[in-house]
């Protein structure tokens, strides 16, 4: 009898410690999602998460050699993609064990062209030189036969340098792009919600970065001014199913005021009942929503796309006027992406209740289907 006693009594002090532990960690926003409110090891001794939910700083620790999953599930990537109401321009680094990859891409949505430089490494195993953290100063560099990219990250500026060819052509990229002060943008961590703990989805989405610098390849130049050229970055480590199917739409611009905003809306990224992607920014601060709800003819993807939220405050219709559709797919690996592009239009409501109207955002909005 003592030795249950003692064995329950340890059990409610664990569990009375745990839940501490939580709500030390994080809170219940007005929205009722989960937000983490103090550094947090992203991962427990088990491998599986200490606390799902988001922040608008980097306080998830992510450590690689905390996962204890197969090492082949590991996926890690750097995604900047950086735009304006022509031109896009999508920078990889992505490191999913079996292979790494260093990828610099143009593409033009009013002509359809694009060009692109590749860097491969086989059994890469988190050996491609990927930062554990999205903010800290860091440099990424890949210099292999002629491709050599470097990208240089400080505590108030990003930059992005690339030397290679394309087509026979020669490719040169330099830009840079600048973060408000105590930039906010969306972390989240998430489980999968099957039976295997240790899957996990663990995202940055850095917004709102304007960009200045130029491509050029061969004799075409394209140059990105901050006046309406934008960056998000896209920062993903985590442990994957094999089979995910998403929706993930972005966006940033300047407003008639000159007020910088942007947004972040997504899912089908595990589970979600501790915090959604769906978020708000202007000027550097960021705006949790609830729910998002998409209307859209499921057989056109160039159909008007009608966009609602559970609180009302993101009701906003995309018009598509580009859809940068790629199909990488051999039998049973691969991807398929419509990345679609088009002009976005009507309000947001910020925290405060400030409703922004806003006029032909050009953003997107992707449904992709991935089996890695």
């Amino acid at each position: 009898m003592k030795n249950k006693v003692i064995r329950l009594t340890s059990f409610i002090l664990t569990i009375i410690i745990a839940m501490s532990t939580i709500f030390y960690t994080s809170a219940i926003d007005e929205t009722g999602q989960i937000k983490i409110t103090e550094p947090t090891p992203l991962l427990k001794e088990d491998g599986s998460l200490t606390q799902p939910g988001y922040c608008f700083t980097e306080l998830y620790q992510y450590d690689r050699s905390a996962i204890k999953a197969s090492k082949t599930r590991i996926k890690e990537w750097d995604f900047y993609q950086i735009s304006n109401s022509r031109y896009v321009m999508q920078v990889t680094m992505a490191d999913i064990s079996l292979g790494g990859a260093a990828n610099v891409t143009l593409f033009d949505m009013q002509t359809g062209k694009s060009y692109s430089a590749v860097s491969l490494r086989l059994l890469s195993f988190g050996r491609f030189g990927l930062s554990e953290t999205a903010m800290s100063p860091q440099t990424f560099s890949r210099h292999k036969l002629g491709f050599n990219l470097d990208v240089n990250v400080t505590e108030t500026q990003r930059t992005i340098k690339f030397n290679g060819r394309t087509g026979g052509k020669p490719f040169t990229v330099d830009i840079s792009m600048d973060m408000f002060p105590n930039h906010e943008y969306l972390a989240m961590a998430l489980p999968f919600g099957d039976r295997d703990s240790k899957k996990f989805y663990y995202n940055q989405k850095i917004n709102c970065m304007p960009v200045t610098g130029t491509v050029k390849i061969g004799d075409m130049t394209v140059d990105f001014d901050p006046s309406d050229s934008f960056c998000v970055l896209d920062w993903g480590r985590g442990v994957w199913p094999y089979h995910t199917n998403w929706y993930w739409g972005n966006g940033s611009t300047k407003l008639e005021n000159g007020d910088i905003f942007g947004f972040e809306i997504g899912w089908g990224f595990g589970d979600m009942s501790a915090a959604t992607e769906n978020t708000l920014f202007l000027n550097g601060k960021a705006h949790k929503i609830g729910e998002i709800y998409l209307e859209k003819d499921e057989n056109d993807w160039m159909k008007p796309w009608k966009f609602t939220s559970s609180d009302g405050r993101f009701e906003m219709t995309m018009t598509p006027f580009y859809d940068n559709y790629t199909k990488s797919r051999v039998i049973f690996i691969g991807n398929i992406c419509h990345q679609v592009f088009g002009k976005w239009n009507g309000t947001v409501t910020l925290n405060d209740g400030t409703v922004l109207e806003i006029k032909d955002m050009v953003a997107f909005c992707e449904n992709s289907d991935n089996m890695w």
